[in-house]
């Protein structure tokens, strides 16, 4: 057994009760964004080969709906100021041909801007002369002379125009993003649809989207009793403009009207659903899941034989980054995790194997 330093003992324990003691603080507040995914999305086929390029004329075309869901929360909500979403193909061969909605422009103001300017001149000359001899006469001499033009000039000017969605490729070509500004006409809650068409290989049948979400705006004003946040946590990308929550999904697609397809992607689903749930089960059971992150790396460091299941594994294991017969972590799992973990990846693999070429 290994045996930690008592001074790193002292100083492990001083950080872990600070960091708990703030979260006792903390803890009665939630999340105030969270995101949501179909985790499955039919590829109808569509007619685009006049967008296609001459070396594509042999894949064929495929249209994919993505409704992104999202919901605010919490006592202390923060402010919303635009999305970004990116959609980006596992498969190396499949091209972006259209996608919706493309970037448009809105303004605050419903009619043109009436501008009115007016130009006036005017002058004038008097004078006045009175007389009189003794009290028998009076006599009265004037003159005035006076001038006025006036111009005025009325036009309309166009109001000022703001981005409401800004959308284009990314990755060559391979896949897209979106731009979505809250306005007074778009509000960034609720179900949103993004399309997609995608250039895919011939007798396409399934695949895999990777999907990644942030929101951006100012955080809710802090705790004055705690000092922190009362919302999510988030990182800081300049003076005006936060990251207030991120989300990766990862969706299966299947061609419209293949049953087989379907039941892959839907079979794919459910051990995502799983491996999400025994991950985070284990985490929950281990008494060390109150130690804060810098903690366990620091204990995993000392003690070569651990294993820090309160990492990212299963995430990068869901994204394709990891290889659950490689990877030192997941290799050092429990045994009844790491075969949940193998399960997923043969559903993953089984549906992609629809698309591989017949030897």
């Amino acid at each position: 057994m290994n045996h930690l330093h008592p001074r790193v003992t002292a100083y492990a324990l001083t950080i872990a009760l600070a960091w708990m003691s703030t979260n006792v603080l903390a803890g009665d507040h939630v999340p105030a964004l969270s995101f949501d995914l179909p985790p499955t999305a039919v590829a109808v086929p569509v007619d685009l080969s006049d967008r296609m390029t001459p070396t594509a004329q042999a894949g064929e075309s495929v249209q994919v709906n993505l409704r992104l869901s999202s919901m605010v929360s919490g006592s202390k909500v923060p402010t919303i100021d635009r999305w970004m979403v990116q959609v980006v193909p596992r498969a190396a061969s499949w091209r972006v041909l259209d996608y919706s909605p493309r970037t448009e422009t809105g303004s605050d103001y419903a009619s043109p801007i009436q501008v009115k300017r007016s130009d006036e001149t005017t002058s004038s000359f008097g004078m006045a002369a009175d007389g009189g001899y003794g009290h028998l006469a009076s006599a009265h001499l004037g003159a005035d002379h006076g001038g006025k033009q006036s111009e005025a000039i009325q036009f309309d000017k166009q109001a000022p125009l703001h981005a409401v969605s800004a959308a284009g490729t990314i990755q060559r070509g391979r896949g897209v993003y979106y731009k979505l500004r809250w306005t007074s006409q778009q509000v960034l809650e609720g179900e949103k649809n993004f399309q997609v068409s995608f250039d895919v290989p011939p007798g396409f049948r399934a695949g895999m989207l990777d999907v990644v979400v942030m929101a951006y705006g100012k955080p809710a004003k802090s705790n004055p009793i705690t000092g922190v946040w009362s919302d999510m946590p988030f990182l800081e990308t300049s003076s005006n403009s936060t990251l207030l929550g991120k989300a990766n999904f990862t969706v299966a697609v299947h061609r419209n009207g293949d049953d087989a397809a379907w039941q892959l992607a839907r079979q794919l689903a459910a051990a995502e659903v799983r491996l999400r749930q025994a991950a985070s089960g284990h985490r929950a059971d281990t008494s060390i899941r109150s130690l804060p992150t810098l903690i366990r790396h620091v204990a995993a460091k000392i003690d070569v034989d651990s294993v820090d299941i309160h990492g990212d594994w299963a995430e990068r294991l869901i994204a394709g980054t990891a290889d659950p017969y490689v990877d030192p972590v997941i290799r050092k799992l429990p045994a009844d995790l790491r075969v949940i973990a193998l399960d997923y990846c043969d559903s993953r693999r089984a549906l992609l194997a629809l698309d591989q070429p017949k030897r």
